[in-house]
């Protein structure tokens, strides 16, 4: 099972070679993911799901904290599906959700909820019931992806696509799985349904998947349920509260005021003791 997605255009598998984009545009929306916008709106010879994936996949290599690396994967994706339509959102999503280093589809794909709904709202059923076997059929045509792999990021994006109520799920899960490859498609409703309620030991044994922590309490050291960690993080600050740290987001540092470091006296020289001589 691969952990950290290296494949990036290529993995989209549907057509012919196309050009890759310049690589200073791919850097500065990986590294701001504010500049997607004016990027894909010069994009010349290149797609923006190809677009999409190489910055996916930049992100994901970018040597940052686990926590952080998530936080501008979601990001760049939430600003690429600001910048698709019904005509290529299908195309968008798998090359998104395909980069996402395995590690982070939990946390990545619980905190795209509510973007991939806020993009698809106007969607009506039948074609955003199309949408999804759109998005499992080309999973399933991904190059350079095992079956398992494939399982993983089919699992979640089941997950990723969910609109209806909880009451709906055995009907949605059983349309979804009609579009799923036959060599796997039992995996997958398993994987489904562990996924969807949050359990994710079956379909990521072995990996460290990346625990965000809440606007609240975790545990002194930084460990965070599940086996990832938060310590060392860039942006999470934990201040004592007794035996727990209050972790900061990113955001609410940025809003804390610089305070002016306090001037001290410099310390007095201890007076020698034997063990010096």
């Amino acid at each position: 099972m691969k952990t950290v997605k290296t494949i990036v255009a290529a993995a989209l598998a549907a057509s012919c070679a196309f050009a890759q984009s310049d690589n200073a545009t791919v850097t500065q929306a990986a590294s701001n993911p504010s500049t997607i916008h004016n990027a894909v709106a010069e994009l010349s010879g290149v797609t923006i799901q190809a677009f999409a994936a190489e910055v996916i996949d930049a992100i994901a290599a970018k040597p940052q904290s686990p926590v952080s690396k998530v936080f501008d994967l979601v990001a760049a994706a939430s600003n690429f599906l600001a910048e698709s339509d019904e005509s290529n959102l299908a195309d968008v999503i798998v090359a998104m959700i395909s980069n996402v280093p395995f590690e982070a589809l939990p946390e990545w794909t619980t905190l795209m909820l509510e973007s991939v709904q806020n993009t698809t709202r106007d969607i009506e059923e039948t074609a955003y019931n199309k949408l999804v076997s759109d998005v499992v059929e080309k999973i399933g045509e991904l190059d350079g992806y095992e079956e398992e792999d494939k399982v993983v990021v089919t699992a979640f994006a089941i997950k990723l696509l969910f609109r209806g109520k909880e009451g709906e799920l055995d009907e949605y899960i059983d349309m979804v799985i009609a579009a799923v490859p036959g060599s796997y498609r039992n995996q997958v409703q398993g994987a489904a349904r562990d996924v969807m309620g949050g359990d994710y030991s079956s379909v990521l044994t072995g990996v460290d998947i990346i625990v965000i922590p809440t606007a609240g309490e975790v545990d002194v050291g930084g460990t965070t349920p599940g086996g990832g960690t938060t310590e060392g993080d860039e942006g999470f600050e934990g201040t004592e509260d007794g035996d727990s740290l209050v972790v900061k987001t990113p955001e609410e540092e940025q809003e804390k005021p610089q305070e002016k470091p306090q001037e001290h006296e410099k310390p007095p020289v201890p007076p020698p003791y034997s063990g010096q001589f």
